[in-house]
């Protein structure tokens, strides 16, 4: 027994030895390089702030190096396998079950699946914004580098520092430490902006506003969101409703509604948006129906655009009248047949009243009041069949043919037993529910 605790003893001490050598290194490069920055001489030459920029890199690769977002925890194991895990646990972060391996100065954070979402430093080898200073060389050296002698190595390594950062950025998110997502997010489209890659990363900046937006820091949600949008990038409309909760988040819901009004008329089809501003009207004690005049002046202008009667619809349903939904719904398929949106409203909305129905049935003491609910719930689920049928036919989305699929095989379950129709279409689409499965 004693012989087992030396040699696991020894085991520990050889690979704590090697993470501390390299880190060792990594920082005796790192005092060899600012010392050349400071020399009168040698810190005029861009070459000696891009080697202060590697040796920063360095210093924060060394503990985290050999891993990257996605990578499988068996990789990593054989990738560190000079490095023990002191134990494993298992946590949550967001609801989220993870499996963490804990090493000597950082923790391995891997999904369900087994690939790693994100990690945490444990030991600072060397204290300050590493990634920052790194960057802040370069940029020293492409002042030095006048005539662009370094300017293809400096552009590859601010691209790599720049990646770092969306790393850190998603490493975080996943943690749901979102101000430090958003930071890290900020940093990585501030080098975008760089003169070297001058590409402004719309798509990062967004994602610096919704993580903003998901640390309930308003002001700095609406400054990336407008940034993100100024550029050109609102996420397929998403980025107004997003946009809009921050103005309303600062009490300010004559903007919030202005932005969604805008949205609305770049994408009214978009059902976050739709929402956001059917709420906005109600919180404001304004007229909801206001926003069937945005609509109707767009069919107006475009008769032929089945996705503006679907559009209505929503507005409809959202308001609680099925009726007038379904029958907006129902002039979103008459104006274009093959727009399989409107025909899967129509089936959803009849199905969902149907479980509705249902849930009064369940409660009803009353033998005829009961059974006149299940004439109800039958008449809806069989109005349902026609319209997911016709989307079925010609949706070219495999995704929604099976939700369609799942949708029917239900309905054609509860009535297989009233005909041989009925049955055959029950082992129709409960087959090609079954076959999705398997591919």
């Amino acid at each position: 027994m004693k012989n087992i605790f030396i040699a696991v003893a020894l085991l520990v001490s050889v690979n704590i030895s090697a993470q501390t050598k390299e880190v060792a290194d990594a920082l005796k490069l790192y005092e060899k390089a600012k010392a050349e920055s400071q020399h009168p001489k040698k810190g005029i030459n861009p070459a000696t702030w891009i080697k202060l920029s590697d040796a920063l890199v360095s210093v924060y690769d060394a503990p985290i190096k050999s891993i990257w977002p996605g990578a499988t925890r068996i990789d990593l194991k054989l990738l560190l396998n000079d490095q023990r895990i002191i134990k494993t646990e298992e946590r949550k972060y967001q609801d989220q079950n993870y499996a963490v391996d804990i090493y000597a100065d950082k923790e391995l954070i891997f999904s369900q699946e087994g690939v790693l979402a994100g990690w945490i430093l444990t030991k600072e080898y060397m204290p300050g914004d590493l990634l920052g200073d790194a960057k802040k060389a370069l940029y020293k050296a492409i002042e030095l580098d006048t005539k662009d002698v370094k300017a293809k190595e400096i552009t590859d390594k601010l691209t790599a520092i720049k990646n770092r950062y969306q790393n850190e950025a998603m490493s975080a998110y996943t943690l749901g430490n979102f101000e430090k997502a958003s930071a890290n997010f900020e940093a990585s489209a501030e080098i975008s902006t760089n003169k070297l890659i001058n590409q402004i990363d719309t798509v990062v900046i967004y994602y610096a506003g919704l993580t903003a937006s998901m640390a309930k820091n308003a002001p700095r949600a609406i400054k990336f969101f407008k940034m993100a949008m100024d550029s050109g990038y609102d996420a397929k409309g998403d980025a107004f409703s997003y946009l809009a909760e921050a103005y309303k988040s600062e009490k300010d819901m004559d903007k919030a509604k202005e932005i969604l009004e805008n949205g609305f008329s770049a994408y009214p089809t978009n059902q976050s948006i739709l929402v956001s501003l059917i709420n906005a009207y109600l919180e404001s004690n304004d007229d909801p129906n206001k926003i069937l005049s945005l609509i109707q002046k767009a069919q107006e202008n475009e008769p032929n655009n089945a996705s503006l009667y679907y559009a209505e619809g929503n507005v409809w349903k959202n308001l609680k009248d099925i009726d007038k939904a379904i029958a907006c719904y129902n002039k979103s398929v008459e104006t274009d047949p093959n727009y399989y949106f409107g025909s899967f409203a129509i089936g959803a909305a009849f199905y969902d009243r149907a479980v509705d129905i249902q849930t009064k049935a369940t409660e009803e003491m009353d033998d005829a009041k009961y059974e006149e609910l299940v004439k109800q719930l039958e008449e809806n689920l069989v109005a349902a069949i026609k319209p997911f049928e016709s989307c079925f036919s010609v949706c070219p989305d495999q995704e929604i043919k099976i939700v369609v699929a799942e949708y029917l095989k239900n309905i054609y379950f509860r009535f297989r037993e009233k005909s041989e129709e009925f049955k055959a279409n029950y082992d129709k689409y409960n087959s090609f529910v079954e076959s999705s499965k398997k591919q």
